[in-house]
C-alpha cells in the first residue's frame, strides 16, 4: 500500500520536479553501472594494454633476433670451426714425448746450451691441460730469438712465459745471456669436450 502511495504521490509531481527525479534516477543508475561493469572493465583494460605493448615490444626483439638467425648460424660455425682447429693443435698424450723432444730440439738448434729442462705436473682445466716445462738456457740473444721462433713454428701450440734473461757477461764482445722461462703445451682430453658442451 505504501508503494502505491509513493507512486501516486510521484504522478502527481510538477514536470519540472518529475524532470529532476528521472535524471537523479538515471544518474544513481549510470553511476552503479560505471561502477559494477564499466569501470572494472577499464582497468582490465588498460592492464591488459599495458600486457599487450609489453608482448608487442618482446615480438619486436624476437623477430629481430630471427632475423639474424643466419649470422648467428654463421658465427657458430666459424666458431665451432676455429675451436676444432684450436683441439687439432693440442697434441694429445702419445704426441707430448715428441713435442717434448722437439721443444728441446729446438733449444740446441737454435745454438742455446739447456741447463735445466725440467716438466712439471700436468694442470687440468677442462678438455684441455697445461704441461709446463721448466726451462733454463745459456747462449746469445739471436740464439734465444731463434729458439722463440722455432717453438712459435711447431705444429701444435706452445708458450712461452715467466721469461727472465740476466746478462753473464760477454764472449768475444758478444753479450751471453741466461733465460729461465717456462715453456707450456697443452694436452687434448679425450671426452672432457663432451662432457663441457652438455653442461
Amino acid at each position: 500500500m505504501a508503494l502505491k502511495d509513493k507512486l501516486e504521490s510521484i504522478v502527481k509531481l510538477s514536470l519540472a520536479k518529475k524532470i529532476i527525479l528521472l535524471v537523479a534516477v538515471n544518474f544513481v543508475i549510470a553511476v552503479g553501472i560505471y561502477w559494477f561493469f564499466t569501470g572494472p572493465k577499464k582497468i582490465e583494460v588498460k592492464s591488459l594494454r599495458g600486457d599487450m605493448q609489453r608482448l608487442s615490444a618482446k615480438l619486436e626483439e624476437n623477430r629481430r633476433v630471427a632475423s639474424d638467425l643466419p649470422r648467428y648460424l654463421k658465427e657458430k660455425k666459424e666458431m665451432e670451426k676455429r675451436l676444432a682447429d684450436a683441439v687439432a693443435r693440442l697434441p694429445n698424450e702419445k704426441e707430448i714425448p715428441d713435442l717434448i723432444d722437439a721443444i728441446s730440439n729446438a733449444a740446441k738448434k737454435s745454438g742455446l746450451k739447456i741447463v735445466l729442462f725440467r716438466p712439471a705436473r700436468e694442470v687440468n682445466k677442462g678438455f684441455y691441460a697445461d704441461l709446463p716445462i721448466n726451462m733454463s738456457v745459456e747462449g746469445r740473444f739471436e740464439s734465444l730469438f731463434d729458439f722463440s721462433a722455432k717453438v712459435g713454428n711447431l705444429p701444435r701450440i706452445v708458450n712461452l712465459t715467466s721469461m727472465d734473461i740476466v746478462s753473464r757477461g760477454h764472449k768475444n764482445r758478444v753479450p751471453d745471456l741466461k733465460a729461465d722461462f717456462v715453456a707450456t703445451t697443452f694436452r687434448f682430453i679425450p671426452g672432457a669436450l663432451a662432457v663441457t658442451e652438455k653442461k
